[in-house]
């Protein structure tokens, strides 16, 4: 299964294994969230639902909490931002406040002449392409980043791990594609493609799929990755750069 977008711009995956596949509302329609789920797909986490409605689940009970998170593209690192602490758990109330402002109320603030959006994105990475695109990850683990700005990085190369940072309703992974951050208030979010994947069909079956986006909601299958994985050394949290977009433009930030 895969979605009719046309575009020129194909990236390799930033995960490997199965994960679902979302756009969940308030994001921009290329803007996408990955969660992994249990091996028979009913779960993102490892507790009951009654947890998650009337008590709490630790952000470590998510399957994709800690798991890596690659560059998907070769490139620059323009942002590396770190330090914003994890949320420990969630449950329904918690993420219906979180969805609330991060969709209605959240409004980017100046940090050393350059947009702090750490509440909405949490810690994240921002790497700039040959052609001049930038691919933003969002929500990692805090102190998971590995990369630093100015660094080359190469497709494959670990930059983090998923985490529960900013804006976030459960652990996952953020990922979009601007086409520039000289002036993050005009920055446009742009369609993609993904250069190979497989989707889980009604037959329980996974069907190869090649330069195109899943159906949301789909399950997805990436393989590893055959390029060289060289892992950065850790980085210090560096300051907050310049990103993000006024209101609707934010909410791909989430």
């Amino acid at each position: 299964m895969e979605n009719e977008i046309t575009s020129t711009i194909t990236i390799e995956s930033p995960l490997e294994g199965e994960w679902k596949f979302l756009c969940p509302p308030g994001h921009h329609p290329n803007a996408f969230d990955f969660v992994k789920t249990s091996s028979n797909h009913n779960s993102t986490h490892k507790k009951r639902i009654i947890n998650f409605l009337f008590g709490q689940i630790d952000s470590s009970d998510y399957y994709c909490w800690g798991k890596p998170v690659l560059s998907p593209v070769n490139g620059k690192v323009i942002r590396s931002c770190d330090g914003w602490k994890d949320h420990k758990y969630t449950n329904l109330w918690k993420a219906i406040s979180i969805w609330y402002n991060a969709t209605y109320k959240f409004r980017p603030k100046e940090k050393n002449g350059r947009l702090d959006v750490r509440p909405n994105a949490g810690n994240h990475v921002m790497i700039e392409t040959n052609d001049g695109h930038i691919v933003f990850l969002a929500h990692l683990k805090n102190g998971s980043t590995l990369v630093k700005e100015g660094q080359r990085v190469e497709v494959g190369e670990k930059i983090g791990v998923v985490g529960n940072s900013g804006n976030s309703t459960a652990p996952h992974l953020h990922i979009n594609i601007f086409d520039q951050m000289e002036d993050p208030y005009k920055a446009k979010v742009l369609p993609f493609v993904f250069k190979q994947y497989e989707t889980l069909n009604k037959n329980n079956i996974w069907e190869k799929n090649n330069s195109s986006v899943p159906v949301v909601g789909s399950f997805v299958k990436f393989g590893r990755i055959t390029n060289k994985v060289r892992l950065c050394e850790q980085s210090e949290p560096q300051s907050e750069p310049s990103v993000g977009q006024a209101r609707r433009r934010c909410s791909a930030l989430l």
